[in-house]
């Protein structure tokens, strides 16, 4: 990721127009994640579920660059919704058991107190990014089954456009690799890995 960063900000540029760029910003953004086979075994890990959200942002830019803009990202999620395989066992007599797969639904709400994004050719109405966030989530449920916890926390970066509009909005559409796990906190850990397709609308600009 860094080095990604650094090859953006040597090749990067953008042509002069006037800045009326916003400072703050707030935005509702919502994504979902669909399942994802993989092939093999992923670190413990699962991709075979759906994950869903939506957060309201508040962004602060830190620079007047022609050629690169940063911002910090603080997200409040008050809900996200994830679809995870499980198994049930039933004792079927004194030495045997049944195992039936199953996928239970669990919801969450929490927040990503630390993100950053950057955005290319900020100048311009359309706009490419890199972006990459931490946060936490609550579950109504221990997840990913009874030996996990509530309280898990996530990781993701991605990349997306911005598209600037009139009155300081945009609307922007991105992808984002999404990782949730409890920090080895419960019994187990496997954890869950997902890709995400969002969008995001920016109504207010300061």
């Amino acid at each position: 990721m860094v080095l990604t960063l650094l090859a953006f900000f040597v090749i990067a540029a953008a042509a002069q127009t006037s800045d009326d760029r916003p400072k703050n910003e707030l935005s509702v953004w919502g994504g979902f994640a669909p399942a994802v086979r993989t092939f093999g075994p992923v670190g413990g890990r699962t991709w075979d579920a759906q994950y869903g959200m939506a957060a309201l942002r508040y962004s602060r830019r830190f620079n007047n660059s022609d050629w690169l803009n940063i911002k910090y990202t603080l997200d409040a999620i008050p809900v996200a919704v994830l679809h995870y395989p499980d198994r049930v066992i039933t004792q079927t007599g004194p030495n045997t058991d049944r195992v039936d797969p199953v996928k239970e639904t669990k919801y969450a709400f929490g927040g990503s107190p630390f993100g950053l994004q950057f955005n290319f050719r900020p100048k311009k109405k359309l706009q490419p990014f890199l972006a990459l966030s931490l946060s936490a989530l609550i579950f109504n449920k221990t997840t990913p089954n009874d030996l996990g916890q509530r309280l898990n926390f996530g990781s993701e970066g991605g990349a997306g456009v911005e598209y600037r509009l009139s009155n300081k909005k945009a609307v922007t559409f991105g992808y984002k690799w999404y990782h949730i796990s409890n920090a080895s906190r419960g019994e187990i850990n496997p954890g869950y890995d997902g890709q995400m397709l969002y969008l995001g609308y920016t109504f207010w600009g300061k």
